[in-house]
């Protein structure tokens, strides 16, 4: 018995199991399936429009760690700042302590070496040439630059040599000026002039002490040469 071929009809497009035409529908099939995951999963190959983002991302980064930059650095700054104030202020004040104490008691070594020195001039002898000599040395030694050098002082601004507190062992602004090794040396000159020549200091801190005044009667000094023993005349 002999069959006639059958053509294939339109149907068959859509029938992907049945055999005739459903090799090509099922790649079809398939092709469009894959596509549609890509579209929610996301492709191989980027799209344009995603290139442009990763470029534009990579060329303009993120202002985030700037800011975070510039805000640390500015704090920094603020914080050097507000301590600089603090601490030059009470720098200061300790400074201006610490120097009016030892410009005090330098004036007050200066001013008794003048005070000698100008008691013995117009006198003739050794007395008032070695009177003249100390003041002129006096003058370089305690001088402001020498007081405050670098063999005294750290560059901190603390003093480098040995201070020995007073009563409580509380170290003040005087312990340290008379332990200046400089202040020292002249201290003991000077205590050694007030015995030589029997000065009493004690006069210098009374309020109603004589004081010496200008005057057209007469000179202050007699013009007897004084001996080592007798007292000055102020």
């Amino acid at each position: 018995m002999h069959f006639q071929p059958v053509e294939a009809s339109d149907e068959d497009a859509y029938l992907p199991h049945g055999g005739g035409g459903g090799l090509e529908a099922a790649a079809a099939s398939r092709a469009a399936h894959d596509e549609l995951l890509d579209d929610v999963f996301g492709s191989e190959s980027p799209s344009p429009s995603t290139r442009h983002q990763d470029l534009w991302g990579a060329a303009h980064p993120s202002d985030m760690h700037r800011l975070e930059t510039e805000h640390a650095t500015a704090g920094y700054r603020e914080g050097i700042t507000a301590s600089k104030e603090s601490s030059m202020q009470a720098g200061f004040d300790e400074g201006f302590s610490l120097g009016a104490a030892i410009g005090l008691q330098v004036g007050q070594l200066l001013g008794t070496l003048e005070a000698v020195s100008d008691a013995l001039k117009g006198e003739t002898g050794d007395a008032a040439t070695m009177a003249g000599s100390r003041l002129e040395t006096a003058r370089e030694e305690l001088a402001t630059g020498r007081i405050f050098s670098t063999d005294y002082w750290a560059p901190d601004g603390n003093w480098t040599y040995k201070v020995e507190g007073g009563e409580g062992d509380d170290v003040l602004f005087s312990d340290v000026a008379k332990a200046h090794p400089l202040l020292r040396k002249w201290n003991d000159i000077v205590d050694e002039q007030i015995k030589q020549w029997k000065i009493d200091p004690t006069i210098l801190h009374e309020e109603n002490a004589v004081r010496l005044t200008s005057t057209e009667d007469g000179p202050l000094i007699s013009s007897t040469p004084l001996s080592s023993n007798k007292p000055l005349d102020w």
